[in-house]
């Protein structure tokens, strides 16, 4: 007779098609417990923290923590069912965690005011990035267990990691305490009149199939192993809401413009995405995946730069394009619902300047990966990429144009 599974792996199979994804191919978007997620990888996750948490005039810490509880109470809440034991519940919170890649959690002791993590997407990141920490570098994770104490028990917490895997503890431990008082903000938007342009006068590769990559990239299982992480393409991957992201960039942004530092704010947001596409991209060139389904489809250099547009656009980035590719030393992409631009016009309403600052890091990143020659320390910082029209100024689309310093 064959061995019998414990029931906990009983409980959690039962679960997962509450956090199975849905892919709308009209609008490039990836949706799961009914929210937006981006694929994105552990080195960008992990710069994109280092910058808020680093920058020493504000506290970037309570930023990505409070951004991660406010859309983790509202997502966990939208995986749980009516009549669900408090067991179901808990399951529900470390399962969504890991399906999305976080890593794996135990929230076994919430109610003692513990809680463990013995795989962290974090971890792995800060680890892979910047080498072993003196810090514990597990904010997100902070918040998202403030969130599922919340949404699990209607419990009000402060989390604290007391003992973290980044600094060479054997797992990432994390306290509770129970005084707090505040309420977790809710994740208020504003009613967006926008209607995205269907289509325009894009270019396209002759040899490169973009459906066939957005197909095969949809359909791949990008969701957690038994220790909650994604491994592929040469990385770790994760799907984080949108919400997440825009929640934590326009606040670090907006704290920073308060203590006259919004330009290297900017700056800073906008490198975190030239090293995304650097890394993220070079692992997905160097895959098996891309061998055997892409590396056909390449008969010459500007080839590569349709397919991982193509490959952008899966990943739930958004729907952008190439209007102008002359050569390698310039090209240019529309974006018609950048998560950025649609984002900020939920949370904030009309925009002064351009606001995605991912997707502008990315274009450039694109170009330097193609066409750069040597080391990614080498080719960073050899294209100049900028956003003029954006949908979150009150324009159709957004538009980017990057060009090669000379």
């Amino acid at each position: 007779m064959p061995e019998s599974k414990p029931e906990s792996t009983h409980l959690e199979a039962s679960l997962d098609p509450r956090f199975e994804l849905r892919y709308d191919p009209h609008n490039y978007r990836r949706v799961i417990a009914g929210k937006n997620v981006i694929v994105h990888c552990h080195h960008y996750d992990a710069r994109v923290q280092r910058t808020l948490e680093g920058a020493s005039v504000i506290d970037g810490k309570a930023i990505v923590r409070a951004a991660a509880e406010t859309v983790f109470a509202e997502q966990i809440a939208a995986a749980l069912r009516e009549g669900d034991d408090a067991a179901t519940k808990r399951s529900v919170a470390e399962r969504l965690y890991a399906r999305l890649g976080f890593g794996r959690i135990d929230l076994a002791e919430l109610g003692e005011g513990r809680a463990r993590a013995s795989a962290s997407h974090f971890v792995e990141g800060w680890v892979a990035g910047f080498g072993t920490s003196d810090r514990r570098v597990c904010t997100f994770t902070e918040g998202y267990i403030q969130a599922a104490a919340w949404a699990t028990r209607a419990e009000l917490v402060h989390v604290h990691e007391r003992e973290c895997m980044a600094r060479g503890d054997a797992a990432c431990v994390f306290e509770l305490d129970a005084t707090r008082t505040e309420a977790i903000a809710g994740n208020h938007k504003r009613p967006l009149e926008f209607v995205a342009k269907t289509g325009g006068d894009y270019l396209h590769s002759t040899t490169v199939d973009e459906a066939k990559i957005i197909d095969a990239l949809v359909a791949m299982p990008i969701q957690g192993d038994a220790e909650g992480l994604i491994p592929a393409f040469s990385v770790y991957l994760a799907n984080i809401p949108a919400d997440f992201y825009n929640l934590a960039c326009i606040r670090f942004v907006e704290a920073m413009t308060e203590r006259r530092r919004e330009k290297p704010a900017r700056r800073m947001l906008i490198a975190d995405g030239e090293a995304c596409a650097m890394n993220t991209f070079r692992g997905i060139m160097n895959s098996v995946e891309w061998e055997a389904l892409v590396a056909p489809m390449i008969h010459e250099p500007r080839d590569n730069i349709f397919a991982l547009v193509a490959i952008s656009n899966a990943l739930g980035w958004g729907n952008w394009h190439i209007t102008d590719h002359p050569g390698p030393a310039a090209i240019g992409f529309e974006s018609l619902n950048g998560y950025e631009a649609i984002g900020y016009a939920e949370v904030r309403g009309r925009a002064s300047e351009p606001t995605c600052l991912m997707l502008t890091g990315v274009a450039a990143g694109l170009l330097e990966l193609v066409y750069g020659k040597g080391t990614i320390e080498e080719r960073i910082g050899s294209y100049t990429a900028h956003e003029g029209d954006c949908i979150a100024t009150g324009q159709p689309a957004c538009q980017f144009a990057v060009e090669r310093n000379a």
